[in-house]
Order: C-alpha cells, then structure tokens, then sequence
C-alpha cells in the first residue's frame, strides 16, 4: 500500500456515513416488508475501474524517471511513488476488487476499493505534478490523461455507493413503515377469550355385593331337646 498524505476529502466522510447506514441495515434485514420494485443491480467496481487502472499501469510503464529533470532527491521520491502505484495495482487491488464485485450493493465490500483508489489518485497527482515541470512531454501528458481518467472512474465508483446508500435508506423506511403497519393492526384485533376448563373429571368407586355360600345350608336351630331312646 501506498503512503497516504492529509485527510481523505468531504465526499470521504459522506461515503463513510453511508457506509455504516448500510451496515444499520443488516440488523433489519430479517423482517418481512410490503413488495418493493427491485432495485437496479449495482454495477460491479471492476467494470467501473478497470479501464482507468489499465491506463495508469500503461502510464506507469511507459515513464522513465531517471531521465527527468529534476533533482535526484525529487526523482527518488517520484519513483518510490512509481513503484508503490506498481505494486498496488498488481497486488492489494485485485483482492480488494474480488470482494467487492461478490457483493457490489455492500458498503462494507466496495468501500475499500473506494478508499485504495482514493490514495492512488493523490500519489498519481504528486507523480503528475512533476512530471508536468521535469519529464518530457509525451510522459507528462500520459501521465495526465491517466489521471483524468482516474478521477472519473473514481467519482462513478463513488456514484454507485451513495445510490446504493440511498436504497438502502429506503429499504429501511419500508421496513419501519411496515413493523409500525403490523403493531397497530395487532392493538386494533379484538382479544381472544380463551376458556381452561380445569374441572377434574369424578372418579367412580364400584362396590362389590358380600356373596353367601349357597351349597352350603344353615344348620337348624338346637332346640334343646334331647331325642328319645329306641
């Protein structure tokens, strides 16, 4: 990664609030909403940068630093600077542009792209500054038209966040408006009586009838009287 100079500009800290507004919605992503038009799919980031980054790295070959008119401590430095662009477009870009085309609606993807290009833009205008006092003109104006050209996929790229900031804000309303929507019709529906009957159900105790042994019979009463001798 290239070193970076100043503060990212005004329109830096407006995609970072975008940024985190997208990122609020993910935490009402799960609730149903009204049917919505579909939202235009975002362009991916590389089919927005592509074109530009395949001129800088053609700028950036074509250049030849040692021969500038300038002292050996400003072609030094304008090399570094050379070098990192170099080094940036064949190795943290590509990554970073994976990402974000896998996910071109998501802030949180595309957002660096937009950052990394932000610092190549500013380490290409201080090569391009140079250029325009001490390299030849042919380089200069390579240099320049790279730059131009930079700047407006750069701008497009940052474009395509704020839409899809501003669709994600309206995807958010809808989801309030409809959260909002079903607590109300939830207080205006009549209560439901719900009855419990609880009443244990009475047990029923079946009694047996004492039985007498009829095959055996009482024996008769003693009366007493002795019976008489034969």
């Amino acid at each position: 990664m290239f070193p970076r100079h100043g503060c990212l500009k005004y329109k830096t800290h407006l995609l970072c609030a975008g940024c985190a507004l997208l990122l609020t919605i993910a935490t009402f992503a799960q609730t149903p909403a009204a049917a919505t038009p579909p939202a235009a799919s975002a362009p991916r980031p590389s089919e927005i940068l592509h074109p530009s980054l395949d001129q800088v790295k053609q700028a950036m070959a074509d250049i030849n630093i040692s021969r500038w008119k300038a002292p050996g401590e400003i072609r030094a430095s304008t090399q570094q600077n050379a070098d990192s662009i170099q080094r940036d477009l064949s190795s943290v870009l590509p990554g970073l542009l994976a990402q974000a085309d896998a996910a071109p609606g998501s802030a949180a993807a595309v957002f660096p792209v937009y950052r990394n290009i932000d610092a190549l833009y500013d380490v290409l205008l201080r090569i391009s500054q140079t250029a325009n006092l001490t390299a030849p003109q042919n380089e200069a104006v390579s240099i320049v038209s790279a730059l131009d050209k930079l700047e407006s996929a750069r701008n497009q790229l940052a474009d395509s966040i704020l839409t899809n900031s501003r669709n994600a804000e309206s995807k958010l309303a809808n989801l309030q408006a409809a959260v909002q929507k079903a607590a109300a019709a939830q207080k205006q529906a009549p209560p439901r009586t719900v009855i419990v009957d609880n009443t244990a159900e009475k047990s029923t105790t079946r009694h047996r009838k004492k039985t007498t042994n009829s095959s055996n019979p009482p024996n008769p009463p003693n009366t007493g009287t002795p019976s008489s001798p034969q």
